[in-house]
């Protein structure tokens, strides 16, 4: 049986009739003489016609006659190519053991040694947040380092060329500056769930790009049993370039599949994620062509780069001032993206992809296997697959508007869903750490266990931190448990310095986007962790029981938002108000 891709690629498919006498070929694309001749010849049929359809309806043709061969691609191709780097399977059985091992171990200590085993435990603790916070706080000084190094190290001369904009193109092994004639096609995927009552908004958003209809394609993936959100989206009267793919049901029933579901009748060069209710800046589209035209020139030059497979635009939110999550949430991002990632482009360690605004090279998107279903993360696992396969991932700071969970009991089932994803993650590349160094190398392998696993252990063990600290403070006086003085020095340093450096440090970064309104609410991030820290609970609970189950986040809980009278907030690095694209300006 012939690959749905292949039809996809060729542009046309052969439908034999019952008793093989007649093919009809089903085609987007003109169709030569020879193919036709060529098909009656391998057929053995007495007669082929040609019948002209659209190209949704030639998409449609595929869905249908091809239904058992999608469904089996979308969900289990990874697993059966890559079974190593694939969740199917969960945990192992010595991860699985592992937990309630230390639990009975744990026990036994404190039974034999309350006091020794008291000690140790938060010595353990106490090291495994000040690394997870120290890691975080030295990938947002890369940035500034690596910029005071170049320009201290470069000649004048040897600075960048400010005729290379960000609309550059390569000709024979050089930057050149083109028109949009030359932009390659590009496919935007928008997968959709539940959301019947934003899904109106999505063409008002994509309209906003600057980029040419002829070479952009909108894939909106709906799932088969979402009536509701498929009615919405067909009443809305999307454009031409615009095409609604509906995902056959199946198990399991997440992003990812959906989004493996889309790559397959992408025809794009470059691929793209966005949510339903994201507005990316008008000319993001454009600056990521241009950085991976930019990565290929360099690689031509001979600059010792790992092949660009996917550039992360920032992520920030719309809706920020709406209440004290929503601008907690925003501060969060804000330190990820503008900073932490930004710190780490170009570093050599990995980078851990966002949900959202990922721009693939297709081709190389579909050598890594596309997304694996079977993760509930699956952005962070294919940024680190990625790595492991000897590619790299680029960032640019364009920014795309997302809404920010505004209610704890959403945001919480949100968390939980991350967190449970970076432990599978984990447990998915230690499942063979050796081989997984070796691919990596030991930046890989930092990134691994201080981000990956690191933010998941951080949450768990972050509220025992917080009532240590406040019984070491007592304790001074009291002598509890009569703990020594270097780990209540230790504790104290972690909970006031760690904890202090990253509020300052977050508010700073948060401070040009969002003003002071926002960025000064950072001071309360240790209360807002508590909230992770139980969703991290929840997560680890459910990476035992159910590491498939997806629960989905809700938009549109906060509809009654206006960026332009809430507060007056604007984005100082556009002018414009939060949330709002910048203007779309003409281009000759």
């Amino acid at each position: 049986m012939t690959s749905p891709r292949t039809f996809v690629r060729q542009g046309w498919m052969p439908l034999v009739s019952g008793d093989g006498r007649h093919v009809e070929i089903v085609s987007a694309v003109p169709i030569a003489d020879s193919t036709a001749r060529f098909v009656r010849q391998d057929t053995g049929a007495d007669a082929v016609s040609v019948t002209r359809v659209t190209l949704a309806e030639f998409d449609a043709t595929i869905a249908r006659e091809c239904r058992a061969e999608l469904l089996h691609e979308i969900a289990e191709s990874l697993a059966e190519a890559q079974p190593s780097r694939s969740a199917r399977s969960g945990l192992t059985r010595g991860q699985l053991l592992a937990p309630p091992v230390v639990l009975v171990l744990v026990a036994a200590c404190l039974v034999v040694d309350v006091r020794l085993t008291t000690i140790v435990l938060l010595a353990v603790t106490s090291l495994t947040l000040s690394l997870f916070m120290g890691f975080r706080l030295v990938c947002v000084l890369l940035l500034p380092l690596r910029r005071l190094f170049q320009r201290r190290s470069e000649a004048p001369a040897e600075r960048s060329d400010p005729q290379r904009t960000e609309d550059s193109w390569v000709t024979n092994g050089t930057l050149d500056t083109r028109g949009s004639e030359d932009l390659p096609t590009y496919t935007i995927l928008v997968p959709a769930f539940r959301e019947a009552k934003i899904i109106g908004r999505l063409i008002e958003n994509l309209e906003q790009l600057d980029y040419p209809r002829d070479r952009m394609e909108v894939l909106v993936l709906l799932e088969e049993d979402d009536t509701s959100t498929i009615v919405a989206a067909l009443a809305a009267d999307p454009p031409a370039y615009m095409r609604i793919l509906v995902v056959p049901r199946g198990a399991p029933q997440t992003k990812p599949r959906a989004c493996n579901y889309g790559l397959i009748f992408a025809r794009g060069e470059f691929l793209v994620i966005y949510d339903a209710e994201d507005r990316p800046e008008p000319d993001q589209l454009r600056r990521v062509v241009a950085d991976f035209r930019r990565a290929a020139v360099e690689r031509q030059q001979g600059r010792p780069l790992a092949q660009l497979a996917c550039v992360q635009c920032g992520l920030s939110y719309y809706n920020a001032p709406y209440n004290v999550l929503t601008r907690l949430f925003a501060i969060e991002y804000s330190f990820l993206f503008d900073a932490m990632l930004r710190g780490l482009d170009g570093s050599g360690i990995p980078i851990p992809l966002g949900g959202t605004s990922n721009h693939f090279d297709t081709l190389i998107l579909r050598r890594l296997g596309g997304w694996d279903p079977y993760n509930v993360t699956e952005d962070a696992d294919l940024g680190i697959r990625a790595a492991a396969m000897g590619y790299r991932v680029g960032v640019n700071t364009s920014t795309t508007w997302e809404e920010a969970c505004s209610r704890s009991g959403a945001f919480i089932k949100q968390r939980t869903r991350w967190i449970k994803g970076y432990l599978l993650t984990s447990a998915v590349n230690l499942r063979h750490p050796v081989q997984f160094t070796r691919a990596t190398g030991l930046r890989g392998l930092v990134c691994l266990l201080a981000l990956i696993l690191g933010t998941p252990l951080a949450f768990l063990v972050y509220p025992v931190l917080v009532v240590f600290a406040a019984l070491t403070i007592a304790g001074e006086q009291w002598g509890f448990l009569g703990m020594p003085h270097w780990l209540a020095t230790l504790g104290l340093v972690n909970m006031l310095a760690g904890t202090g450096l990253t509020i300052v440090t977050s508010a700073i970064v948060a401070l040009p986007r969002y003003g002071w309104r926002i960025a000064g609410l950072a001071i309360f991030s240790p209360v807002y962790w508590l909230l992770h820290s139980v969703a991290a609970w929840r997560a680890a609970w459910q990476t035992m029981l159910t590491p498939h189950v997806w629960e989905k986040t809700p938009h549109g809980l906060s509809d009654d938002f206006d960026p332009e009278q809430e507060l007056g907030q604007t984005d100082r690095t556009t002018g414009q108000p939060v949330g709002r694209p910048a203007p779309v300006t003409a281009r000759p």
